[in-house]
């Protein structure tokens, strides 16, 4: 299962990034994208609850994210940064369906930044969300 769940996640991290970048409607874009993989009924299902519900909770998402990190507004933020975070945000803070436990959405949160974005990505994504699990969680 968790090789399944690290192709959903990061298939939804593709998802809010592509919809975050363009004016391409989430609908279409998720249904391309179950047409493209195979995820089965629980990959599809998992993949519809965190990008419908990343995309819900998008403002109060990036306000916690510029809380946690000041000195880098979120519309200035690089895409895959801001999808990972809103990814990772959204399972630590407002999913109460997965309960995925905070220490494994922080790795893999970090290695989604790690694999798709900057040099730097992966080291401000584990500082931002170190610094909301020890406000929040």
């Amino acid at each position: 299962m968790p090789g399944l769940r690290h192709r959903v996640r990061i298939a939804a991290m593709q998802i809010l990034f592509e919809v975050d970048a363009t004016d391409h409607p989430l609908d279409v874009v998720m249904e391309r994208r179950l047409e493209e993989e195979s995820f089965g009924p629980e990959g599809k299902l998992f993949l519809q609850h965190l990008v419908f519900g990343v995309w819900e909770q998008r403002l109060h998402l990036d306000y916690i994210i510029e809380e946690a990190a000041p000195n880098w507004p979120v519309d200035q933020m690089p895409g895959v940064d801001k999808a990972v975070l809103r990814l990772a945000l959204f399972e630590l803070l407002i999913d109460r369906v997965e309960h995925t436990p905070p220490r494994a959405v922080i790795n893999e949160a970090v290695e989604l930044a790690k694999h798709f974005g900057s040099d730097n990505s992966s080291r401000f994504v584990n500082g931002v969300l170190g610094s909301v699990v020890q406000r929040y969680v």
